[in-house]
């Protein structure tokens, strides 16, 4: 006793159905958090910047990077910059920070317009 019979009509109808979820599901990832430096929690020694690396590509005109001290306050003037050679990869540059908690906010926008953010620590010795 055959559970299925499936003729190859039925086979390729079942599949070509299948196929575009499967493709517009992965063409519409979103830009994931991967690594920092600092990391999250780390205790650093004065960082001269900040790097996030992402899943995805970039958009640099959505995507942002803000670093506030202990109290809550802006601790650098700079603008964040996603990466010429890696748009995967967003930076900020900082100037001397003094010992204590760092939050870092971010947001990314991916090139496919898909947006994500999130926050982190760091601390500085």
């Amino acid at each position: 006793m055959k559970l299925f019979d499936f003729s190859s009509s039925a086979l390729r109808a079942l599949m070509s159905g299948a196929l575009p979820l499967v493709l517009s599901s992965s063409a519409f990832a979103h830009a994931h958090l991967v690594a920092s430096e600092p990391a999250a929690n780390a205790e650093a020694v004065a960082p001269t910047e900040l790097t996030i690396h992402f899943t995805e590509p970039l958009e640099p005109a959505f995507s942002k990077i803000v670093l506030t001290d202990a109290s809550g306050k802006p601790a650098t003037t700079s603008a964040s910059t996603v990466d010429g050679r890696d748009p995967k990869t967003m930076r900020l540059a900082l100037p001397q920070l003094s010992s204590g908690r760092y939050a870092v906010h971010w947001i990314a926008v991916a090139t496919d317009g898909h947006r994500t953010q999130g926050d982190f620590a760091f601390n500085v010795k």
